[in-house]
């Protein structure tokens, strides 16, 4: 069995006659809880107490339990017991620590050591209780959680308006970068039309200089293609859109316009999600980007797959979209400069696809970001509020 409370003639005894307050942390913001212990009494006063702090609770009493919640939702919190019937908590802290790095994780445990409390916090604890503390400092954690949360918020949504800065200035640099770009193909095409007006007849080789007239006409197309597209302002108009519908419809618009591919292609989509408040026309241009990406970096691996989830996260009021291929995953360099304009690991490409795929999901007030797997490949997570 996993950490048992001080014996009482019951649970709420452990808290005398402890009455919430209104929450002092400036955010009325409810968060999802995941609450991980096998104790049930303990876990009902728990939850009694955290839902007065505007919690929305979900109860797990096992590590099975656990991992099943979060294969299906992500939390903002989790309270984790240490020792579980079916394993350990500390294991968990680590698996939360993988597939969900913004969930704060706040360990309650009924056997303390120095050592123990060392190693929670190393497999990253963002709090750690003992379970006969006064309830009072179980809120105080919840409340520095909740303001924690609250501030990462804040700071994502300044680095987002600081990247459309960034993005604005890089604009008044585009013009050289155009100029480059566009010269090389233009002067490859003049070139091969002098060729061809200096030629009499149909010289030999003539068919390989028409297909780099219309290789350099296809980048340039593009280019300019990409980059009035980017420079735009992007209006978003949100509607209910069926998630399945516009995942199908992208996936076989970008299969139409590639070479032919032996992949194999997965979409898991849960039900409470399968329609969200969406600009389709643009969410699709998103999709279309992350699916040519996906594509590209399975190509020459056995058993090409790439695979689509959705999910809700957080309290239920945001959507999760990954985009999971089997390739080789990034670079720990593209990583972190995946998303900015002009970068490009391709040796054709304008590197303003994702740049472009940031801008759209930021528009929807969401995120995107790029990661390693742990089973291998390369992931994309977009995570967007309901409205």
């Amino acid at each position: 069995m996993g950490d048992s409370p001080p014996k009482h003639s019951n649970s709420r005894a452990q808290y005398g006659e402890y009455h919430v307050t209104a929450t002092t942390s400036g955010s009325t913001d409810t968060l999802d809880v995941l609450l991980i212990e096998d104790n049930a009494d303990f876990a009902g006063n728990l939850q009694e107490i955290l839902e007065s702090e505007g919690a929305s609770i979900t109860r797990a009493g096992s590590v099975a339990e656990a991992r099943d919640h979060l294969k299906r939702r992500q939390p903002d919190v989790a309270f984790v017991d240490l020792r579980l019937p079916d394993g350990s908590g500390e294991d968990l802290l680590v698996h939360l620590g993988e597939v969900y790095p913004d969930c704060l994780s706040i360990v309650l445990t009924g056997n303390a050591t120095i050592q123990s409390a060392i190693t929670a916090v190393e497999k990253g604890a963002f709090a750690f209780l003992l379970k006969d503390m006064p309830v009072e400092a179980v809120v105080a954690a919840f409340r520095k959680a909740k303001e924690r949360h609250r501030l990462e918020k804040d700071r994502d949504r300044l680095e987002r308006q600081l990247r459309h800065q960034e993005q604005l200035a890089m604009i008044g640099q585009m013009a050289a970068t155009l100029a480059h770009e566009i010269r090389n193909p233009i002067t490859g095409i003049r070139q091969a039309l002098e060729v061809i007006l200096e030629a009499t007849g149909e010289p030999p080789g003539m068919e390989g200089i028409k297909k780099t007239m219309l290789d350099r006409l296809v980048r340039l197309h593009e280019l300019v293609d990409d980059l009035l597209v980017f420079s735009r302002p992007i209006v978003v108009k949100r509607h209910p859109t069926s998630i399945r519908e516009l995942v199908t419809m992208a996936w076989h618009e970008v299969r139409r316009d590639q070479p032919p591919q032996d992949v194999l292609f997965r979409i898991d989509i849960e039900e409470q999600v399968s329609t969200w408040p969406l600009d389709a026309n643009s969410f699709r241009l998103v999709l279309r980007n992350l699916f040519e990406n996906a594509l590209l970096a399975v190509e020459g691996v056995p058993e090409p797959r790439i695979e689509v989830s959705a999910r809700h996260a957080g309290s239920g009021k945001r959507f999760l979209l990954e985009i999971h291929d089997s390739g080789p995953g990034l670079a720990p360099d593209v990583a972190t400069e995946i998303f900015k304009p002009f970068f490009t690991t391709r040796t054709r490409g304008t590197g303003l696809g994702l740049a472009l795929t940031q801008r759209v999901i930021e528009e929807h007030n969401g995120t995107i970001s790029a990661f390693n797997h742990p089973e291998g490949g390369a992931v994309f997570r977009i995570v967007l509020p309901e409205s």
